[in-house]
């Protein structure tokens, strides 16, 4: 009988070893799992930055388009205005030199009738 609680420590030592190394082989496994999980979280969040990046870069140029856009309305809003007040301000010129030949006229036909034909009003 003593040899078998000798044989049966043995196979106990043995069966201890074998469970040390299964899991130290475990540990090893799950520290290569998360290894790999971090590569690939960090992987993905650098993907996500730089599609971050790239939504920002378009967003950015998006903004500066319309504002081209914008002030080209704008400008092109402010010229025809200016035109139409200059119109305005033509016919309104034109006007007042139709008034002012009319009286002008009218002031030269008065004086030659007072002084040249010797009419006294």
């Amino acid at each position: 009988m003593g040899a078998q609680k000798a044989g049966g420590h043995g196979g106990d030592h043995r069966t201890s070893d074998d469970l040390l190394q299964l899991l130290a082989a475990k540990e090893r496994e799950l520290e290569a799992l998360v290894a790999a999980a971090r590569d690939e979280a960090a992987a993905t969040v650098a993907r996500a930055r730089a599609e971050a990046e790239q939504i920002l870069r378009a967003a950015r140029e998006q903004a500066a388009s319309l504002a081209a856009e914008q002030e080209q309305r704008v400008a092109a809003e402010v010229v025809r205005i200016q035109r139409e007040a200059e119109a305005r301000a033509a016919g309104e010129v034109e006007a007042l030199r139709r008034r002012a030949s009319g009286r002008l006229e009218a002031a030269v036909r008065h004086v030659v009738d007072r002084v040249v034909k010797g009419t006294a009003a």
